[in-house]
């Protein structure tokens, strides 16, 4: 006869080696769902880990000014500026103190676009520092920053006088005292030392490279940069290349 398999009679004791079997077999499942509910929470874990290093927009931390918000869009509203706010023009320029074709668009051009453009609210003009030539393009950034904090509206009579300091590119000419000297003149109310204390302690440092950092993003080539309703315009620090730009702008606001 063919061995079967014996069906134990439920009255039947248990041997010693069968309570072990259903132990052991209890213990499997026991462990099976202790490593499970391991693997469950380890996994749970390492979700919420990535979603917190997940890459996320850097808030710049503000110094006196608000911080950019979009890198790729001018904020004018913390740029220094000639003329209504609310004109369907905006003309932004990036410039640096050093540079001598910034000082020619200063002197040649500005004038023009405020007879033609900016005193009549067709247009309003804001600087940008951009810091292309060295250390003492940095250190005039610093004063224009200074001044503007202090006294928005005597900005640009600094601003003016400090171009008319220009020296020559190869040689210095930014010093603590001639920057000094030139805001005493050009602000009469302007806190001295806390000018002085802005450009020993650089406190403006993260607004500069919050601008230059905005050129950048805004693919700037150099200096002069004229820009248009936050369109670049090449070649615009010449008068009739930017005059049709804005004529332009004008008519399609």
């Amino acid at each position: 006869m063919c061995p079967l398999t014996r069906r134990k009679h439920p009255e039947e004791p248990e041997t010693k080696s069968e309570e072990l079997k259903r132990d052991r077999g209890r213990m499997v499942v026991f462990s099976s769902i202790i490593i499970v509910l391991l693997i469950a929470a380890i996994a749970v874990m390492v979700y919420r880990d990535q979603q917190r290093n997940a890459v996320k927009p850097v808030n710049r931390q503000a110094t006196h000014r608000t911080a950019q918000t979009d890198t790729t869009k001018i904020n004018y509203a913390i740029q220094p500026i000639l003329g209504s706010t609310n004109a369907p023009v905006k003309i932004a320029e990036f410039a640096d103190y050093r540079c001598p074709y910034c000082k020619t668009f200063e002197e040649t051009v500005v004038p023009r676009l405020q007879q033609d453009y900016i005193n009549t609210n067709k247009a309003s003009f804001s600087f940008i520092n951009y810091t292309i030539l060295g250390p003492e393009s940095l250190l005039a950034a610093e004063a224009s920053e200074e001044v503007y904090h202090q006294n928005p509206k005597g900005f640009w009579a600094f601003h003016k006088a400090l171009y008319q300091e220009q020296g020559s590119e190869s040689k210095p000419w930014v010093t603590e005292k001639l920057l000094t000297d030139t805001a005493r003149k050009t602000v009469p109310s302007l806190d001295v030392k806390a000018f002085q204390n802005a450009l020993t302690t650089q406190s403006h440092k993260q607004a500069i490279a919050a601008d230059n950092e905005l050129g950048e993003d805004l693919g700037v080539p150099g200096t002069p940069a004229i820009f248009v309703n936050g369109k670049y315009i090449k070649n615009g620090q010449d008068y009739k290349v930017l005059k049709k730009a804005i004529d332009q702008a004008l008519k399609n606001p």
